[in-house]
Parts: C-alpha cells; structure tokens; sequence
C-alpha cells in the first residue's frame, strides 16, 4: 500500500527541492526568440523612431494654421514640397504653408501636426485647402516616444510573444539572451513496450508514452531528449538512468513506478538519489515518484498513458516551467455541469470534460465529463479540457459551476 502525499503537498516539495533549479542562459537569433523567456533586460540604444515621423498619408502643418477651419470655410495653405518615404525632409513648412508626408515619412521642420488627406482638397491652384482643424501633434509619433535612447523596453523573466520579438526588431537586436531550456530525458520502462512503427503480437504494446511526453515535455518549456525503451529489471533501469544522466537536466521515466513485484523506479531513485515523494492523492496518477538523483528531479511516471498525462501535467510541467523561467498563467474557462459526478475517493480527481458552443444569450458552458480508463489515451482527445474535483470532495453537482483547465 502506498503511502500518499496531498497534491497541494507535493507541489510544495518540488518547490523547495527544485524551485533554485534553471538551464543556465544561451543566445538565440531574433528569429527564434518567440516564446522564450528574456535572460536581461533589453535597453533602447538609441532613440525608436530617430525622428518625429507621420502615422497618416496626408499634409504636415502648423497646427494653428488649421484652427477654425471647416468644409464651410477651409484653411488655404500653399504647398510647398513633399517628403519621400526613407528620406530626409527637403522642405520646411513656414506659417500658412503645408508639405506632403506619407505615412512613417519625416515630418518636416516647422510642422507639428498632419491632417489626414482625405480632409483636404486640391483645386489646382498651388494651395491645399485643410477641411479639418488638427491640434499639435496629430497623426504623428515624435522621435523617442516609442523608447527613449537608455530607457528598458523589455524586462527580464519576460516570455517574448510576436509583439517583443517586433519591438527587439524596431531597437535592431539580432541576437537574444534567453533562458535556455532545461534538456528532459525520457524513458519508457516496461518488457511489453515496443516502438511505434513495430508490428503487434501476443502482449506486446506499442511505446505511446515516450512520444506523448517528447509533446508534453515541449509545451512545458523543455528540450525533449528520448532515451529508448528499457525493459524491465533493476539493473537495466539503473544503467539506463545513470546512462541518461549526464545528457539531461531532468529526467522522466514511464512505468515502473506502483507497487508491484517488477517496480522499480523507486528503488533504482533511491539507489541512486533520494525519492522524496511515492504515491500522490490524485486520480489518476497515485502511483508517482518524485525524487532526485545528482542534483536533477527525477519523476517516474505511471505507465498507464492516461495516468503518466496528468501526472506530467500536474506536478513534472511546474517544475520544468521553473526551471525554464516561465512565467506562471492561470488558463482556465468557467463552465457549469452538465451532469452530476460523482467522486469519493479521498484523491484529488482529474475529469475530462466536452464543453458545449457558447449560448447565444451569454451563459455559461455546460461541460459533460468524458468517461476514460488510464490506459487509453485516444478518448482523451475527446475533451476539451478538464475539471479537479478536491480530494475531500464527495462529488460534483449538476448546474454546479465549475474551472476547465486546458490539456496541451
């Protein structure tokens, strides 16, 4: 008989065990940037845009000389040049004068606003006639507004998404320094396991957790590493590990890991580290070691696919997460139950649940549980997300409402 750990326990320990834990940092192209964490701050080394710049096609003006100004009674300003995009201004625009801008064009000396074009009019008498007043500084971006030359733009421990990697772009940073990815090794433990393209005979089945973790493994912020299949046997197991050491920063074994005769992720853990958790109150997944072996967390996982996704998802995803310097998100969509279900089985419970289509009228979600054994994880593509039901919980209730967190 296992002796449990709470969930909510069992995060605090990879906490304190782990949470000190990080890959150390490496340089990326920009190109690659995207979804990685930002090592050190990134400064502007110049002022972003280097001059006051048009966000309009239109005419650069002297605000005043607009003021008043109507389709009644327009504002006559004598044209007097234009300004071709990526270049210098040519001109200056005087009291009762205008110039043409494009837009991102230069604004020229003497102007401090733009009016769009489509609020003008050219009668072919060398004027522009301004239906519309602006005031100073219309349509139009001045130079440092975007980022002031010295000022950080972009702070440490930031995950870069497409408008970062832009802003980089825009202060000519080619190379990032990023969080480098914590390498996860994967094992799959098991005499019956075989690799995916192997035809099927007797009991034999095919390696499912080995691929379903190199996936999970890389949503969660990791480099996967797949390390092969290991038959069953203590030795074997404790070769294989202390083989897959040295190559990884953290290491996931599937199978070998409940309370039978030929399970020994625990003992090969112990034999060489130290487990600090065997057993989590949690549905599915109870059979989970947790442990570390030469300064690396080690997490064997239940070979049942079903049981070795949440186990991943719930207690290996965080730690890789820390590691790797994610920022924590919460993620979840509110719901109502669809059905009553039941749970009584002092364990906290993972249920997969189908979320109906939005009502029309604003209303919730009804999400309806997705009933799945451990072992068989294409069911478990049927879901849209899942809800936890708490250990102590004696069931949840139809109508009740409730938190879909998302699968990856």
């Amino acid at each position: 008989m296992l002796e449990v750990a709470s969930p909510r326990d069992v995060l605090k320990e990879c906490e304190i065990r782990f949470g000190k834990l990080d890959a150390g940092d490496e340089t990326v192209s920009i190109f690659d940037a995207g979804g990685r964490v930002l090592f050190e701050d990134v400064a502007a080394r110049e002022n972003i845009p280097g001059f006051d710049r048009s966000t309009v096609d239109g005419f650069a003006v002297r605000a005043a000389d607009t003021f008043g100004c109507s389709t009644a009674i327009p504002a006559q300003l004598r044209f007097c040049g234009g300004v071709a995009m990526g270049e210098g201004s040519p001109v200056a625009v005087g009291v009762g004068e205008c110039a043409a801008v494009p837009t991102g064009g230069m604004l020229p000396e003497g102007a401090d606003a733009v009016v769009m074009v489509e609020d003008t009019e050219d009668y072919g008498d060398g004027c522009r006639y301004i239906l519309k007043p602006v005031s100073p500084g219309a349509n139009l971006v001045r130079k440092g507004e975007e980022a002031a030359q010295g000022k950080t733009v972009i702070r440490a421990g930031t995950a870069l998404l497409a408008c970062h990697v832009g802003a980089l772009a825009a202060l000519g940073v080619s190379l990032v320094r990023v969080w480098a990815k914590p390498v996860a090794g994967i094992i799959s433990t098991g005499d019956e396991i075989v690799p995916v393209d192997a035809p099927l005979s007797g009991a034999k089945v095919r390696d499912v957790n080995t691929h379903m973790l190199y996936r999970l493994a890389e949503a969660a912020g990791a480099k996967p590493l797949p390390l092969g299949i290991c038959p069953d046997g203590f030795e074997t197991l404790t070769a294989a590990v202390e083989a897959a050491l040295p190559k990884c920063g953290i290491l996931l074994i599937s199978g070998g890991s409940s309370a039978g005769e030929m399970d020994v992720t625990a003992k090969v853990i112990a034999g060489l580290g130290e487990v600090y958790v065997h057993g989590i109150a949690a549905k599915p997944g109870k059979p989970t070691v947790i442990g570390e072996i030469a300064g690396k967390p080690v997490f064997g996982l239940p070979g049942h696919p079903v049981s070795a996704y949440f186990s991943f998802l719930n207690f290996a995803m965080p730690v890789i997460a820390s590691m790797a310097k994610i920022p924590a998100k919460a993620r979840t969509t509110p719901c109502v139950l669809g059905a009553d279900i039941p749970s009584n089985h002092g364990r906290e419970e993972y249920i997969p649940v189908r979320l109906s289509p939005p009502a029309q009228n604003g209303s919730l979600p009804e999400a309806m549980p997705v009933r799945l054994k451990s072992g068989l994880i294409a069911l478990l593509g049927e879901a849209d997300g899942y809800i936890v039901a708490g250990r102590d919980s004696e069931g949840l209730f139809k109508g009740e409402r409730a938190e879909v967190h998302p699968l990856l």
